[in-house]
């Protein structure tokens, strides 16, 4: 085996290219951060900020979906290498994400109209 040439992984990047690399990984981690202290910030302030009887409550809830949806873009894409992947890969992970989302959804209105019709009917 011969050991003076570089075979697999990143051994092959320019230093240009190891450069560029660190940069997106630093952006992206700063990125991860500011959204994370957001959405710590938010969830801190959460009983002041939905106090007017939950008039708001769905406004925040809603944002801390979309906080959390950023950051498993920016994790995907730069950590797990989604981003130079061909499209046909990420779509293989894509579509069973967005069918969870999809079943967080229908599950959580589903459960709302029977607790709502529970409360209408008087069972319990």
């Amino acid at each position: 085996m011969n050991f003076d040439e570089p075979v697999q992984g990143h051994l092959h990047w320019t230093d240009g290219e190891y450069v560029d690399g660190r940069k997106e990984v630093l952006k992206t981690i700063v990125i991860l951060s500011v959204v994370t202290v957001v959405e710590v910030g938010i969830a801190i302030g959460y009983e002041k900020l939905a106090n007017d009887a939950g008039k708001y409550k769905w406004v925040i809830n809603l944002l801390m979906a979309i906080f959390s949806v950023i950051k498993v873009i920016y994790i995907m894409g730069t950590f797990m290498h989604l981003k130079h992947e061909k499209k046909g890969f990420i779509l293989t992970v894509l579509l069973p994400f967005l069918f969870l989302v999809w079943a967080i959804i229908a599950f959580t209105v589903e459960g709302s109209s029977w607790q709502y019709m529970r409360t209408w009917l008087n069972a319990f």
